[in-house]
């Protein structure tokens, strides 16, 4: 029996980055993760191996002051029907608002000594999204 299902496991990761973004972002966050899975960029291919893997996405980090609240979200929250929705489209439907992203910063908390080496192929929200060259 698995405790966390992988619609639960990508929810949580998509509100931990994406809460406060409209729909297009959460939509953008989630294809992220489904491109770095498709890819296998920093990924191993599953949900968990991909969200998951250390320092990827910040929600997850020892540090981050959301995690702890972030494992006690339900599906009655509209953020968090809006992350499942986005899962769901990203998968499904194969939307492409991130341009094929791999990557994702929000300028507005810092500017990552990597984000140079990128191609930058959309701002959506509070997020630039970007693709290693």
């Amino acid at each position: 029996m698995r405790l966390i299902s992988d619609t639960a496991l990508v929810a949580i990761t998509i509100w931990q980055e994406a809460r406060g973004e409209a729909y297009e972002g959460k939509l953008a966050v989630a294809e992220v993760i489904r491109n770095r899975m498709k890819e296998r960029y920093a990924s191993d291919g599953t949900v968990a191996g991909t969200v998951l893997r250390p320092k990827q996405f910040s929600g997850w980090n020892g540090g981050d002051p959301n995690r702890i609240a972030s494992l006690k979200i339900d599906d009655g929250d509209n953020a968090v029907a809006d992350c499942i929705r986005a899962w769901k489209e990203a998968m499904e439907l194969n939307t492409n608002a991130a341009k094929g992203a791999l990557l994702y910063y929000a300028p507005a908390l810092a500017a990552p000594g990597w984000a140079p080496g990128c191609t930058e192929l959309a701002r959506i929200g509070g997020h630039v999204f970007l693709r290693p060259k």
